[in-house]
């Protein structure tokens, strides 16, 4: 914040017109200040940088009848003066030096706002002596302050978590009448994990909110309730700040996301092909998605349905999928099925679930692999023997109709032509 003043900063010297007037040469002065921060919270420090400048124009001496007069401004010292509230850690400046016309002049003061201040508008009190025969300056600057903090808003949080991943937003909101810089929230909870592990939002103007992002992942919690906070650091001016913390108690139930339905188990002998549908009913879209036979004693997955690639499977939708497994145990009631996926953030996740040999539909088609090939084998022999046999009887009835022809004395074609 700037502010600019005008002051006469008064340099007395006489010259005489006709004898008779005196008129006084005065270099006049401005004055700016510039404080950071534009508005502070109780306890922090900043800065006081006041500016000036001679506006006097041309040679530093003026001769004016015989007489030489100086245009320099001469100050022997600058401090300001605190108060109750706000306290000046940088006295004064002495034997300041002379402003000649045209020139600038910086003066930095550091001030502290005590923590019992009070939310308002507080004056500290620049006083600047002239040297010589100048006149000396007294001004009152206004420092505000202000004991509003910013605010965290869990917008989307839900009360109950599955065994999921998640996408949750926090909206800060800057309730300073000034901006905020470098601002960062920072998540914590027991038994899960968030991702980013801090975000950074940077600056918020006043009256204004931004967002942060989480990726919730509650894949591995174990059930029951659990505390949720969110904080945020920022810097006023220099000032390193925390905001209030915003928590805000979850249940986690023990359900994944993806699950299956409509499952069909068709058997042959020891093998079994499992086919149904993986639905999403999480609130978040599961990316690279693959289910798997795994691998584990007394299950072997066979192909051609080992594994099946699924792709993206979005919220709130579906795919279908098969897969095929020999059992090579005779105590085995369920078939192992690994669910492998990434989450929004393409962090790996992998879920195992089992599907039982006595869920959904479940059809035979023989007792095992070698008695089904045996079944064709045998199919395919009796085939043969069918064709044989209506081959032969066609052969002798031709050869008896034949025998009775020639007993007649009928001609007989020829065979060739019969069969033309």
């Amino acid at each position: 914040m700037i502010k600019i003043i005008t002051v006469a900063m008064i340099l007395l010297a006489t010259f005489s017109f006709c004898g008779s007037a005196t008129t006084d040469i005065r270099p006049t002065l401005t004055l700016e200040y510039d404080i950071e921060p534009e508005v502070f919270m109780p306890g922090d420090m900043g800065t006081i940088t006041v500016t000036l400048e001679n506006m006097a124009t041309g040679e530093i001496y003026v001769e004016e009848d015989d007489e030489t007069l100086d245009m320099n401004a001469y100050i022997a010292s600058a401090s300001l003066d605190g108060n109750g509230n706000l306290e000046i850690l940088d006295k004064s400046y002495t034997d300041v030096g002379l402003l000649g016309p045209g020139d600038t002049l910086e003066l930095t003061f550091n001030i502290k706002v005590k923590e019992t201040a009070k939310t308002g508008v507080h004056f500290v009190d620049l006083i600047i002596v002239g040297g010589s025969n100048m006149y000396d300056l007294n001004y009152r600057i206004p420092v505000k302050v202000d004991d509003r903090n910013v605010k965290l808003i869990l917008s989307n949080l839900p009360s109950t978590l599955m065994n999921e991943v998640s996408t949750i937003s926090v909206d800060v909101v800057n309730r300073r009448p000034n901006d905020v810089t470098s601002v960062i929230v920072t998540p914590y909870a027991e038994d899960m994990t968030f991702s980013p592990s801090d975000y950074f939002v940077g600056s918020i103007p006043e009256g204004n909110k931004s967002t942060a992002i989480f990726t919730l992942n509650t894949m591995s919690s174990e059930e029951g309730y659990r505390n949720i906070s969110f904080t945020a650091t920022y810097f006023n001016g220099d000032n390193l700040h925390d905001s209030d913390t915003a928590t805000k108690d979850v249940r986690i139930i023990k359900q994944s996301p993806l699950v299956f339905t409509g499952i069909e188990i068709e058997k042959a002998g020891n093998k079994y092909t499992v086919s149904g549908d993986l639905n999403n009913f999480g609130i978040t879209d599961a990316k690279n998605v693959m289910v798997s036979i795994d691998d584990v004693e007394g299950v072997e997955p066979v192909q051609p349905y080992a594994n099946y690639f699924i792709g993206t499977l979005e919220a709130d939708d579906f795919s279908s999928f098969d897969l095929s497994a020999r059992v090579t145990s005779g105590n085995i009631s369920s078939i192992p099925v690994l669910i492998e996926f990434r989450d929004p953030d393409n962090a790996y996740t992998a879920i195992s679930q089992e599907i039982s040999l006595e869920s959904g539909s479940t059809y035979s088609n023989g007792e095992d692999e070698g008695s089904s090939l045996g079944l064709w084998l045998i199919a395919g022999l009796i085939a043969i023997g069918i064709v044989a046999v209506i081959g032969y009887s066609w052969k002798k009835r031709r050869d008896e109709e034949n025998k009775v022809e020639r007993e007649d004395g009928t001609e007989v074609p020829d065979e060739d032509y019969l069969l033309e």
